[in-house]
Formats: C-alpha cells, sequence, structure tokens
C-alpha cells in the first residue's frame, strides 16, 4: 500500500510541475518578448520528465519513459494546429515548431534520466 501512495504523491508532484512550468515559462517567454508555444511546451516537457523520474519511489527509467508517452500524446491534443505569430515572416501559417520543440525537450529529458540512472547503478 505505501508503494501506492508513492506513485499517488508522485503523479501529483508531476502535475504541479506541469503547471508550474508551464506559467512560468509563459511569463519568461512574455517577459523576453519571445513566442511563448514553443517554449512552454519545451519547458514543460522538460520538466514532467524529470519530476516523474525524481520524484518516481521505483521504477525510475519506466516512469520517465510514461511520463514521456503520456506527455507526447497530451501535445499532441493540446498543442492542436499551431499557427506562426503574427510577427513573423510566416504569420498564421501553420508550423510544427512548437510540437517539435516539445517533443525534443522530453526526448533530451529522458536521454538525462537515463544517464543519470546508469551513473547511479554503477557507483
Amino acid at each position: 500500500m505505501n508503494q501506492t501512495k508513492a506513485f499517488a504523491f508522485s503523479f501529483a508532484i508531476v502535475i504541479i510541475s506541469f503547471l508550474v512550468s508551464v506559467i512560468s515559462a509563459a511569463f519568461l517567454a512574455d517577459f523576453i518578448g519571445i513566442w511563448k508555444k514553443p517554449v512552454m511546451g519545451a519547458v514543460a516537457a522538460f520538466c514532467v520528465v524529470i519530476s516523474g523520474y525524481v520524484s518516481s519511489p521505483s521504477h525510475k527509467q519506466a516512469s520517465a519513459t510514461i511520463w514521456l508517452i503520456a506527455g507526447a500524446i497530451s501535445a499532441w491534443f493540446l498543442a492542436g494546429d499551431s499557427y506562426y505569430p503574427e510577427d513573423h515572416v510566416h504569420a498564421y501559417q501553420l508550423t510544427i515548431v512548437p510540437l517539435a520543440a516539445t517533443y525534443l525537450s522530453g526526448i533530451f529529458a529522458l536521454f538525462i534520466c537515463l544517464m543519470w540512472h546508469k551513473k547511479i547503478t554503477k557507483t
């Protein structure tokens, strides 16, 4: 039963991490004056995978991978049709930049988790 509680707590941590990271990334991107959607997606994907790995009580690699897959599916629906912003040369044309940034950031975070796990298990 303790394992179930720990995974439920991990789930809550990841969801809170997602919300905090998206809001923080939106404020940061707005402050800097850059396109928000790719920044928000990339930061959120990175934080979700890392927090899923760190907060998982066991099976850390599997947990990070599952969060990457769940996040990729969610990003597909949340990103929807993405268009370049109005101040861009290709304004209002479809683009995959936000989705690609999200996926690449999530994969990079998973790679970090796998290397981190490999280093921890060797010592």
